[in-house]
């Protein structure tokens, strides 16, 4: 009969394991691991006037900053339509669907959708649009299952950013993210004000939002880059298997 073997002697034990790391590394004391929120050490009035500046920088460079995301968001197979026209905007998204026989779309809850038309004019080619907002007549998962239904997502953007050709979207109450990551066609739009230098002025803006909001940060930062893309199997690349399959990108400006 064969002895059940004890199974803490199957391997070193973990403090006996730690002790041999830090020994090598020459640390005589365990490893404190920091706190998982590291605190801000810059105060309201600092960011305030960083922000300040960054604001009339990228005013004053807001033309460029369109040519470079643009440049940059192509490269990142964004398909771009730029435009300065409202109603150009206005016939790409609906050409757009008719092209893709798009019969039922659903978009995000973000001011831009009060600075166009978009409601109307998909409703009025057929298409069924649903408003993706969490509120007390919608229920969550009445609105994840509408949105699963829906051949097209589209959202505004909080930032746009140029260094990276990234569309970034920042939570807010009643604001579902799954509507840029469900549906399997993601369409963007981007207003001059929303384009911003590099992510450093993203997190510097993130950050003041922090202190003004009381430490509140919110549940994610979702930056989208491109469509979903992966190469984990085989080393092939291979698109949409996280997320869209295609994005579009109407750039005002």
């Amino acid at each position: 009969m064969v002895e059940k073997q004890n199974l803490t002697s199957l391997g070193v034990p973990k403090d006996d394991f730690l002790d041999h790391v830090r020994r090598s590394l020459g640390r005589t004391h365990p490893v404190v691991p920091p706190p998982l929120h590291l605190p801000l050490t810059e105060n309201l009035a600092d960011l305030e006037g960083r922000a300040a500046a960054a604001r009339e920088r990228l005013e004053e460079t807001r033309g460029e900053l369109a040519d470079r995301f643009e440049g940059t968001a192509r490269a990142r197979n964004w398909n771009v339509f730029r435009t300065s026209s409202a109603e150009e905007s206005i016939g790409y998204i609906t050409q757009l669907a008719g092209r893709l026989g798009i019969s039922r779309a659903a978009r995000a809850d973000q001011p831009v959708f009060g600075e166009l038309g978009v409601d109307s004019a998909l409703r009025n080619t057929g298409v069924e649009l649903f408003v993706a907002a969490h509120d007390e007549s919608t229920s969550g998962p009445r609105v994840r299952d509408r949105i699963i239904e829906s051949g097209l997502g589209i959202t505004g953007a909080d930032y746009a950013v140029a260094e990276t050709g990234s569309v970034v979207v920042v939570p807010r109450q009643g604001l579902s993210r799954l509507v840029s990551l469900v549906p399997p066609v993601h369409l963007a739009i981007v207003r001059p004000k929303d384009l911003v230098e590099s992510i450093d002025d993203v997190f510097l803006f993130r950050r003041l939002e922090y202190l003004r909001n009381g430490g509140d940060m919110g549940s994610y930062l979702n930056f989208i880059t491109g469509p979903s893309r992966t190469a984990d199997i085989e080393m092939k690349l291979v698109v949409g298997v996280h997320g869209p399959r295609e994005v579009h990108l109407v750039l005002l400006a």
